[in-house]
């Protein structure tokens, strides 16, 4: 994880300093509001289901953004008497360049409860590079690509991480 950190902070220094231009991109006050990550609305029929992992931002400077969300969720499965709860808390923070790219960074941290009382705790940290695409009036789209690595009780894991996120800029 080190190193990949490294990595992005290295290609993010890089980017910056050849920026041709100092323009504001993302003025400082504006606010965001949004779904984390809009390829989950495909799973709205799915035995899966779906997360809206809803989320408010705020630019703390011109170019600079961070943002909170929430995710609460609850999944029954099959039976009545089986429902597993998700509670998830997320912090991240983005820096607006070149086009309206931005690179991203983030921390998540969450529990499981299986129903039968047994809960697992998840930490996950996540780097990504994406786009703001303005749409109409004050609605955006962003895609990203990006790496997270995710550490579980008894477990952890890494990858690749495709991500949509609509949302209102006001």
């Amino acid at each position: 994880m080190k190193k990949v950190f490294l990595s992005f902070v290295a290609a993010s220094i890089a980017v910056a300093s050849f920026a041709q231009d100092d323009a504001v991109l993302q003025p400082k006050g504006s606010w965001y509001l949004g779904s984390a990550n809009a390829t989950d609305i495909f799973k709205i029929f799915s035995n899966d289901g779906m997360n809206v992992d809803p989320f408010v931002g705020y630019a703390i400077a011109d170019n600079i953004a961070i943002t909170l969300g929430v995710n609460l969720s609850s999944i029954t499965i099959d039976e009545p008497s089986l429902t597993q709860s998700f509670s998830e808390i997320s912090v991240g923070a983005a820096y607006f360049f070149g086009d309206n790219f931005f690179g991203q960074a983030g921390v998540t941290m969450g529990a499981t409860d299986d129903g039968n009382e047994n809960t697992t705790s998840m930490t996950s940290i996540g780097l990504a590079l994406g786009k703001y695409i303005p749409v109409r009036d004050m609605w955006y789209v962003s895609p990203s690509l990006g790496y997270n690595t995710v550490t579980m009780d008894g477990g952890s894991g890494s990858g690749a991480a495709l991500g949509i996120t609509f949302g209102a800029r006001l």
